[in-house]
């Protein structure tokens, strides 16, 4: 059984990334330790609610984002590191002259504060500064690693390199991570996570596909992408987000919620599309690019994108 015993993150890094990359991927991991120490004395620090500005995305900005955006931008700011973009950021944050650009949202799931889990994602792709300002696209396939924490019961970590998605889990005891669950691969699907009350405004064609999807799935929604994301990993499944009347487009953010997720699932076995194609393959043309998503197990997603295809 895993436990003091297993390898700590730094190690995993070490083996697994070069140093550039690994350092950023340590940074992240070290941000998300001391969000989780915040996110337990909230309550305590006047931390819960609403700061009254609203951010780029046209969202109240809850305190914590703001706190969360904070910690993650110190800890991003590495050698190696060119530029940083944050979902509480309007514009990019220039860094230096390195190789990477961290795509990041500090704090995922933000209404779900205080009363069910709440995570972070980063993304880190490389060859990409400078690129809206100077015209043209960038892909999910430039990322060469991705990572997100759930700050829940444990608090875990999620690290993926293009081969291979590692799992890790927060000891109190020593502030170390330590591996728990190496080279993830995505069980048998059991549930399907989709906001159900939604399925008025969906196109019909995204309700049927859903419905494919779901065939003898049980349902589980949290309201937090990357929780259900965590199930889809650890007890398999599938987790949707699509366009709908509301959302045109749809609502989550390519660089650092969708690509990094795809990214992560796809290298556990699993399958990240937007309806038609991979999530990966889309251009991104501007920081806070909005896209549909379904990700996880392979049949499940073929089940969407078979059912989404169909003519109505």
């Amino acid at each position: 059984m895993p436990g003091t015993n297993s390898p700590d993150l730094a190690t995993v890094l070490r083996e697994q990334f070069a140093a550039p990359v690994g350092v950023i991927l340590q940074g992240f991991a070290d941000a998300s330790a001391s969000l989780r120490d915040l996110l337990a004395v909230a309550p305590l620090r006047d931390l819960i609610g609403a700061t009254g500005d609203v951010n780029v995305q046209s969202e109240m900005t809850a305190k914590l984002d703001v706190a969360a955006n904070t910690l993650f931008l110190d800890a991003l700011r590495l050698p190696g590191v060119a530029r940083l973009i944050s979902e509480e950021e309007p514009h990019p944050v220039e860094v230096g002259d390195g190789a990477y650009t961290c795509c990041f949202d500090p704090l995922d799931g933000s209404s779900n504060i205080g009363v069910a889990p709440v995570g972070s994602v980063l993304g880190i792709y490389t060859d990409a500064a400078g690129a809206f300002e100077a015209g043209y696209a960038i892909t999910g396939r430039q990322l060469v690693a991705a990572a997100f924490t759930v700050y829940g019961l444990p608090t875990m970590l999620i690290v993926a390199s293009a081969e291979r998605a590692d799992g890790f889990a927060f000891d109190p005891e020593d502030r170390t991570w330590r591996l728990v669950s190496p080279q993830m691969r995505t069980p048998a699907p059991q549930y399907t996570s989709i906001n159900w009350t939604y399925r008025d405004r969906w196109p019909a064609r995204v309700a049927r596909a859903v419905d494919r999807a779901s065939d003898g799935l049980r349902g589980r929604y949290s309201g937090s992408m990357v929780e259900d994301v965590l199930r889809v990993l650890m007890a398999g499944g599938v987790f949707m987000y699509p366009e709908d009347d509301s959302s045109p487009s749809g609502k989550l953010r390519m660089l650092y919620e969708i690509c990094p997720i795809g990214f992560i699932v796809s290298a556990a076995g699993g399958d990240a599309i937007d309806g038609t194609r991979a999530v990966l393959d889309v251009p991104v043309t501007g920081p806070h690019q909005r896209g549909p998503l379904v990700v996880g197990d392979r049949d499940a997603v073929r089940r969407y994108q078979d059912g989404y295809a169909l003519a109505d």
